[in-house]
């Protein structure tokens, strides 16, 4: 549990039983947990459980919350009574931004502590907002959620963003953001650490949960906010913030969503699309993985043991998958991995043939997924990415496994799966309704969204349907893989596409199709993702 290690009271704020019935809600005082040390961009993050500076907010002190399975263990028949913001002080102009956001209550605050280049015109501030671990029982546990903003006008459209992963710590701004000159409030996803409650009480890493984070964020900063919102995210982000917008529709006013998947269990859509993917045309440079991948497992007592040697050189651990099961697994995945991050351009130059040695092979397959990705540990393996994996496995759904034209090669068929990867020793029931729940939110009621996807992303296959949806658009780059955006789509419907966004915001539309598009950049990958070859990866572990 992380608390701030004093009290303060506010004059701004109108809640004088809130101390006295969070301290008396859920048992003993808190400890202090350790300092996360070192942030997700290799930055050292402050120390949540020393004395901040006054953010003109009352504290409360977290509460300890033990948790049997989900069952609260906390005092029952207490009110709880959130701190009320002054919004005149919030909506004070002629005051600096810091000071107001040091007045929302929960939140602490710091301006770029890491001296990090800005984008012109904007200033950056790392934060962090106290939440309930359990949104039904605000009461009880409590913990910090991580929060970076990027501010350029109190006036300017507000992007909500989150890559449903880790929060970076160093200011980037997202396509949305550069494209209408906006702010960029990014969260953190819930149990992705630091923002994790302790201990912690997976039952309570729900997709509802998560969207009930992000709908106290919004009204927290609402008032300094007061243009349109939009929210987005790619991939993981893509889908949360879809998911937030089913159960808070009116938080924002619109979102984009990148390459973003609504997947169900074992969901056959997967391999059924990598079966075929790219067409006539990639049908060689299909079989040309595929062959790679027959050559690797060909060799498997020598292949298992350039693994283990790789493992014993980089301090790696393969307790929860073995180093058989490792192996097959980075041999299926690097079919996955070469269709959602390169080009069939590069195929011929990426797998060699047969006549590769060894360790040339174990190179190609370290390049397109991370050898460590299938690991114990390390700021890539199985338990950096425990909630993503525990997610998938309750509630978010997960690709069926492509291993069958491997035929006997495999050895450990259909377990290059979620559950297999999720956390050990946890419940993992999953519920089916969640995702169709979604999706037929999305279908009936949904509105304002925009999705994005690329052609031969195999995450595509399992694509949102738009169904009914008003004022609401799907877009699929050409040739397009996971890093697949607006600025990559054809001009007529990058145009069209930009026209909306731009209504969504409230801004003026006139003259778009002249307007070069100024952000185009090569593809940009979200820059935490489970199986993230290495050469996208810019940082290390929080």
């Amino acid at each position: 549990m992380r608390y701030t290690g004093r009290v303060t009271r506010s004059p701004f704020l109108l809640s004088p039983l809130l101390l006295m019935l969070s301290l008396g809600a859920c048992g003993d005082n808190p400890k202090p947990t350790p300092d996360a040390g070192v942030s997700d961009a290799g930055t050292k993050q402050p120390d949540a459980s020393t004395e901040q500076p006054d953010s003109g907010t009352e504290q409360p002190d977290a509460g300890t919350g033990e948790t049997d399975g989900g069952t609260n263990q906390c005092g029952t028949g207490l009110r709880f009574m959130e701190a009320v913001a002054n919004k005149a002080l919030l909506q004070d102009t002629s005051l600096d931004i810091l000071e107001r956001l040091r007045a929302i209550p929960g939140l602490t605050v710091q301006e770029n502590p890491n001296g990090a280049r800005l984008p012109t015109g904007y200033r950056f501030f790392i934060m962090q907002y106290d939440q309930p671990a359990d949104h039904s029982n605000p009461e009880c546990q409590r913990f910090q959620q991580r929060l970076t903003l990027l501010h350029t006008s109190d006036t300017a459209p507000m992007v909500l963003y989150t890559g449903g992963y880790y929060v970076s710590t160093s200011p980037s701004r997202r396509e949305l953001t550069s494209m209408l000159g906006a702010n960029q409030l990014s969260v953190e996803h819930r149990f992705f650490l630091p923002s994790r409650p302790e201990p912690a009480d997976w039952s309570l890493l729900t997709i509802k949960q998560s969207a009930d984070d992000f709908h106290r964020i919004v009204q927290a900063f609402k008032p300094l906010y007061g243009g349109r919102w939009l929210s987005t995210g790619a991939s993981k982000g893509g889908e949360t913030v879809v998911f937030n917008r089913h159960f808070h529709p009116d938080d924002v006013d619109a979102t984009v969503a990148y390459v973003a998947p609504l997947a169900f269990k074992d969901d056959a859509r997967f391999p059924a699309f990598m079966h075929a993917v790219g067409g006539d045309a990639q049908a060689a440079c299909r079989e040309r993985i595929h062959t790679f991948q027959r050559t690797v497992l060909g060799r498997r007592e020598e292949m298992l043991g350039l693994l283990r040697t790789y493992a014993q050189d980089n301090g790696l651990t393969f307790t929860q998958l073995g180093f058989e099961r490792a192996l097959e697994h980075a041999v299926i995945e690097t079919y996955f991995g070469f269709w959602q991050y390169n080009s069939p351009a590069s195929c011929d130059n990426v797998f060699p043939g047969s006549e590769a040695t060894s360790a040339q092979l174990l190179d190609v397959m370290n390049s397109m997924t991370g050898l460590a990705t299938f690991a114990d540990n390390g700021s890539s393996g199985l338990g950096y990415y425990a909630p993503y994996y525990y997610q998938a496995s309750v509630e978010l759904g997960w690709p069926g496994a492509y291993d069958d034209f491997l035929g006997d090669l495999i050895h450990f068929p259909d377990t290059d799966v979620a559950p297999v990867y999720a956390p050990p020793g946890l419940p993992l029931v999953f519920r089916e309704s969640a995702m169709q729940g979604i999706q037929d939110w999305v279908s009936t009621r949904g509105e304002r969204l925009m999705f994005i996807y690329g052609e031969l992303d195999p995450w595509t296959s399992a694509a949102f349907s738009l169904g009914s949806a008003s004022d609401s658009y799907l877009y699929v780059v050409p040739g397009g893989n996971h890093g697949s955006s607006i600025s990559r789509l054809p001009e007529t419907q990058r145009s069209e596409a930009l026209g909306t966004v731009r209504r969504w915001a409230g801004l003026p539309t006139a003259g778009l199709k002249s307007t070069p598009p100024a952000w185009v950049e090569e593809p940009q990958f979200e820059e935490f993702a489970p199986h993230l070859p290495p050469r996208l990866r810019q940082r290390t572990a929080p």
